[in-house]
C-alpha cells in the first residue's frame, strides 16, 4: 500500500483502525498521503463492519483481533495481544507516525519509536480508554469542540471529526438508497441505532433498555417504515427492521431518513452533518462536549438520560405530529457546515509537519 514518489526515504506512516467509525475518520487522510507519496499501512479489528468497509473502499489491511469481550479482564487481555501483534507488523513496516482512536497504537508507537498521534472527540468522557492512551501519545488531537484541557500534547483542529468524511468536499447523498431500501422516492421513514455498551468507554453506561426500544419501535412503526441498525445480535422479532443495505452506504441511509433515534452518539453527529434531526437516550447526556455544542448551538439534536425516557418520548411524539418542526430543525445543519472545515485536509498537513519536529 502506499507509493514511492518521494525521492528519498518516504514517510511511512501506520493507521490503527478499531471501529467502523475509525474507517470513515481516515480514509481520505490516507487517500490523500498517499498521492503525496506517504506510505501508509492499516492494522484493522474485526468489529461489526470495519472490515467490510475496508474493503468497500479498497483499502488494504492486516487484521488483528476482533470486539466481544465484555469483562475488563478480557478487554485488557485483547488490548495486550493487539500491542503485540501491532508490535510485530510495525518492526517490520518502520513507521515514522502510527494515528490511532485506540490506545493500542499509541502505545505501540512508544515501544518502536514512532510518533504517536491519539484522535479522540470523547476526551476524559471515554474513561479507562483515554487514559489508556493519553500518556503513551506524542500529540492528543481532538475537534475544538472539546473545552477540557488534554495538557501540553493537545492539538486541536477548527471543526468536527466528522467533516473529515462528511463534508460537501467528500460526500454527496445519493438517493439510489431509497430503491435500495425498497422505497419510493422521497417516502419518509426513520432509522433507528442500538449500541451494545461494551466498549471499554462505555463501562457502566446505559442507553435504551430494552422496554424502551420496544415502545419506540412501536411508535414510530405508526407513522412510517422503520429500519434498524445495531450492535450485537438483533432479537428475532426486530430482524425483518434490519437495515440490508452495502455498509458504505449507511450515510446515504442517514442523510434522507425523516430522524435518526436510539443511543449513539457516533451516528448523533453524523445525522446533525447531513441535516438529520436526532433523539438520543444515553448516560453520555451532557458530558460529550462535541454533541452538546451540536445540541445547544446549532439546535439539531436532543439528548436524555435513561432516568428521562418521559422526556424523551414527548420529544419524539412532539416531532411525529409535527413534520413541519423537523424540518425546521434540519435546516440548520447549514450553518453548522459554514462554520466547519475540511478536517481531512488539515490533518494531513498536521501529519507531514509532525514528523519534522522531535517527539516529546
Amino acid at each position: 500500500m502506499g507509493s514511492n514518489s518521494l525521492a528519498t526515504s518516504p514517510l511511512r506512516i501506520l493507521f490503527d483502525i478499531v471501529h467502523p467509525a475509525h474507517v470513515h475518520f481516515y480514509k481520505h487522510i490516507i487517500s490523500s498521503l498517499e498521492e503525496k507519496g506517504v506510505e501508509t499501512t492499516i492494522v484493522a479489528r474485526e468489529k461489526d463492519v470495519t472490515l467490510d468497509l475496508l474493503n468497500s473502499y479498497n483499502l488494504p489491511h492486516t487484521s488483528v483481533g476482533r470486539s466481544g469481550q465484555k469483562n475488563m479482564l478480557g478487554q485488557l487481555g485483547e488490548l495486550l495481544n493487539r500491542d503485540w501483534q501491532i508490535w510485530k507488523l510495525a518492526k517490520e513496516f518502520k513507521p515514522d507516525i502510527i494515528c490511532s482512536r485506540s490506545p493500542a497504537g499509541v502505545q505501540v508507537a512508544r515501544l518502536t519509536g514512532a510518533k504517536g498521534i491519539f484522535d479522540t472527540d470523547d476526551g476524559h468522557a471515554a474513561g479507562i480508554h483515554y487514559w489508556a492512551a493519553a500518556p503513551f501519545a506524542h500529540h492528543i488531537t481532538t475537534p475544538t469542540c472539546i473545552t477540557e484541557n488534554c495538557g501540553k500534547k493537545h492539538i486541536k483542529y477548527p471543526g468536527f471529526k466528522q467533516s473529515a468524511y462528511l463534508h460537501p468536499d467528500h460526500f454527496t447523498p445519493n438517493n439510489e438508497i431509497y430503491k435500495l431500501l425498497g422505497l419510493a422516492e422521497n417516502e419518509p421513514y426513520f432509522l433507528v441505532r442500538f449500541v451494545a455498551m461494551e466498549a471499554s468507554h462505555d463501562r457502566n453506561e446505559r442507553g435504551l433498555s430494552m422496554d424502551a426500544r420496544h415502545s419506540l419501535i412501536k411508535r414510530l412503526q405508526s407513522h412510517g417504515r422503520v429500519f434498524l441498525t445495531a450492535e450485537g445480535e438483533i432479537p428475532e422479532r426486530w430482524r425483518g427492521l434490519q437495515i440490508k443495505i452495502p455498509p458504505h452506504r449507511i450515510h446515504d441511509a442517514l442523510a434522507f431518513a425523516t430522524i435518526l433515534i436510539g443511543d449513539s452518539h457516533t451516528m448523533t453527529a453524523e445525522a446533525a452533518f447531513l441535516g438529520t434531526p436526532s433523539l438520543r437516550l444515553s448516560s453520555f447526556t451532557g458530558r460529550l462536549t462535541c454533541i452538546e455544542e451540536l445540541e445547544h448551538r446549532y439546535h439539531l439534536t436532543n439528548s436524555f438520560l435513561p432516568e428521562n425516557s418521559e422526556g424523551f418520548f414527548n420529544k419524539l411524539d412532539s416531532w411525529l405530529g409535527d413534520p413541519a418542526a423537523v424540518a425546521e430543525v434540519a435546516a440548520g445543519h447549514h450553518q453548522l457546515l459554514a462554520d466547519t472545515k475540511n478536517i481531512a485536509d488539515w490533518y494531513v498537513n498536521f501529519l507531514l509537519k509532525s514528523v519534522k519536529t522531535g517527539h516529546s
